[in-house]
């Protein structure tokens, strides 16, 4: 087995090779080459070489499928999207050429990059008119395509990426993921802006536009969401020929309005102008195996932290909840920061998969990937999403599978007790119905963010522990140990405990003979916990995941887990079919094949260099690469440091361990070679 150094050094010389025979014209052997280079690796090299040699082949159209199929597989590439425009232009394609360049100049990875695109854009601009565009028109698209310059990210919601309210405007107008959304539990206010967003909550619904009417036969009791579009709309619903008539006094326009019909039958809805109907909710619908599906999410608990203080006494109440069920010792995250660690959660796969791991640029989870609630909208659930989370935006694409969503950014001031809150209202209004639920809790972060705004954790943190000692980082992932950050930290935990208490109470008494799935995950655990600030350490990487449910064996496991194989095993405890086509495995303990003998953790971040972490029973594996991830997240691995240390002593092992090494760095290369630079 070859070492990661002499894998490197051959496909480099086969990168070399390819240039040259492309540069000589000699393109037979060019294939060759690429073949070659393309039977391991999937980068944008490999995407870019392949449609260079289309192209000089004569087959422009197959050279830009290419490009099309590798911009998916690496969203922010600039070379990919400078050889689509350069490519886009000869076939007279203006207007994609132009797209494409002002995308090649937002991915620019440097100065010369940024004016090569800037060059591009300048020359189509006046192919264009010579061609027959207007001024006037070409000035219209040249203002559109400068808004991918200045896009916002999906932290803003519900402000879109250009900045604009989404509050009722209906999107994915005409699939089946159309939804609107509108204020939520507000008397006064009817929208918000980029100043006014975080002060409000939002909810979103599935369904269509109604601009006339529209008629339904219903069996049995049923729920209708309509939600106005213009303050002045007159609705009329029709039930089996009875009339109820709703004018602008009875439904305010900044909420949705729920309207059960108990009676079965013929339902009518009229508007005189268009309204926004919400998908039918049936109150008691045939009934699942599991009636409760629930995801809790609690962000930044390190499991490390709760194995060493004590998960019993640090929150008791969860571990009275889950000794019933399955609780891993050893569940790691595969990525470091929230982002890619729930982007990985809800797919089942590798950050390297998904691709939702820039920090910068807006991103969309791609049609390829199946979101957890999916599986269950497809299984016939009602499912329901309550976040504070700025990253699990809709506009992120967590859209996908969820009937109703309640949204605030946390910093807004919605906290655990708002979310615990509505998702037991919720609870009780739907109790007839098939849910699955996600909850996310973000109270945690007030530790490493410095606020301090619970009566809770204000009264339980002693004088001496209320200044803290070291200053924040940049975000929470930089901050360095603070011992008074700690006991606030401790604080904010038992606070969510308790809250939750009310949530578990609420179960066990609503729902018999365990009728449910309940799981309780975070996304990573925290770097100011121990005084050597490491990235890659188990206070941070090692995250809790408990279950409990009537498909759930009672034990607790050491068998490595990785946080992709939280889907899987939600989706088995609830009797759906696991698919195969993800990254995630059924942990053994709960039904799975075999065990992981491994699990491995990536930091993928531009501007700081890779790290990666392989673990063992026995010993972990550790590399770092010399140079940093560039912007569009290709990966430098000419030069890299490797260490291997021992689980139980945490000494470094200096002998005998050449082969050791070779078998971890291949792990790595298996993660990160489509990322390869």
């Amino acid at each position: 087995m070859q070492s990661l150094k002499k894998k490197l050094e051959y496909y480099k010389k086969l990168s070399n090779q390819i240039e040259m025979s492309i540069s000589d014209n000699n393109l037979a052997e060019a294939q060759t080459y690429i073949d070659e280079y393309s039977t391991e690796l999937d980068n944008s090299s490999a995407y870019a070489f392949r449609s260079i040699l289309a192209f000089q082949q004569g087959e422009q159209v197959k050279a830009i499928d290419i490009l099309t199929d590798g911009i998916k597989k690496h969203p922010f590439s600039f070379s990919l999207y400078y050889n689509k425009a350069f490519m886009m232009a000869t076939l007279e394609r203006y207007e994609d050429s132009l797209e494409c360049y002002f995308n090649a100049v937002k991915y620019h990875v440097n100065e010369e990059d940024k004016q090569l695109a800037l060059d591009g854009i300048q020359e189509v601009s006046q192919a264009a008119i010579k061609a027959g565009f207007t001024s006037a028109s070409l000035r219209e698209k040249l203002k559109e395509y400068e808004n991918l310059l200045t896009q916002l990210d999906a932290r803003v919601f519900p402000i879109d990426v250009n900045g604009v309210s989404m509050i009722r405007k209906p999107q994915q107008v005409g699939t089946t993921d159309e939804y609107m959304i509108n204020m939520y539990n507000e008397l006064k206010y009817a929208n918000i802006d980029l100043q006014s967003r975080m002060l409000f909550k939002s909810e979103l619904v599935k369904g269509s536009i109604l601009s006339n009417k529209k008629v339904w036969t219903t069996t049995g009791a049923v729920v209708f969401p309509i939600s106005k579009m213009e303050t002045n709309a007159t609705i009329q619903i029709k039930v089996n020929g009875e009339k109820f008539k709703f004018t602008k006094e009875h439904l305010p326009i900044n909420q949705y309005h729920y309207i059960r019909i108990t009676e079965p039958g013929i339902i009518e809805i009229s508007s005189d102008s268009p309204i926004f109907v919400g998908h039918p909710i049936e109150l008691e619908p045939v009934k699942k195996p599991v009636k409760l599906v629930m995801k809790i999410f609690v962000d930044g608990l390190s499991y490390q932290l709760l194995q060493d203080k004590g998960l019993k006494e640090i929150m008791p109440n969860t571990y009275q909840f889950f000794k019933k069920g399955f609780i891993a010792e050893n569940c790691y995250t595969t990525s470091e920061w929230t982002l890619p660690s729930k982007s990985s959660i809800n797919t089942g796969m590798y950050s390297t998969e998904h691709k939702m791991l820039h920090p910068e640029y807006f991103y969309e989870f791609s049609s390829e990937n199946q979101l957890l609630a999916e599986y269950f909208k497809e299984a016939g659930y009602y499912c329901t999403n309550i976040s504070t989370n700025w990253r699990t935006t809709p506009s992120l694409g967590y859209y996908r599978g969820f009937d109703r969503m309640i949204y605030q950014n946390f910093l807004g001031g919605m906290d655990a007790k708002d979310v615990i809150g509505e998702a037991l209202e919720h609870l009780m209004t739907f109790w007839g119905q098939n849910n699955f639920m996600t909850i996310s809790l973000m109270d945690l972060h007030n530790a490493p963010d410095e606020i301090e705004n619970h009566l809770y954790s204000q009264i339980g943190t002693d004088i001496k522990f209320r200044v803290n000692k070291n200053k924040k980082g940049n975000t929470s992932v930089q901050t360095t140990y603070d011992e008074n950050k700690i006991e606030k930290y401790l604080q904010e935990i038992s606070r969510i405990d308790q809250l939750l208490s009310t949530l578990y109470d609420f179960v066990i008494k609503t729902y018999p003979n365990e009728d449910f799935s309940i799981t309780l995950h975070s996304d990573h655990g925290q770097s100011f916990l121990e005084n050597d600030f490491n990235l890659l350490s188990d206070l941070r990487l090692k995250i809790p995941f408990m279950i409990r449910g009537k498909n759930i064996p009672a034990e607790t496991s050491k068998e490595l887990i990785e946080s992709v194989d939280i889907l899987p095993a939600i989706l088995k405890s609830s009797e759906l079919s696991v698919p195969s086509q993800i990254n995630g495995k059924l942990p053994k303990v709960l039904g799975g094949t075999e065990a992981r003998e491994s699990v491995v953790t990536q930091i993928i971040h531009p501007g700081q260099t890779y790290k990666a972490k392989v673990m063992k029973k026995q010993s972990s594996f550790f590399l770092e690469s010399e140079g940093k991830v560039d912007k569009d997240l290709t990966i430098p691995l000419a030069n890299y440091t490797t260490k291997i240390v021992d689980n139980i002593t945490g000494i470094e092992l200096l002998e005998n361990c050449e082969k050791q090494t070779v078998d971890f760095e291949n792990i790595v290369f298996n993660k990160v070679r489509n990322f390869l630079k």
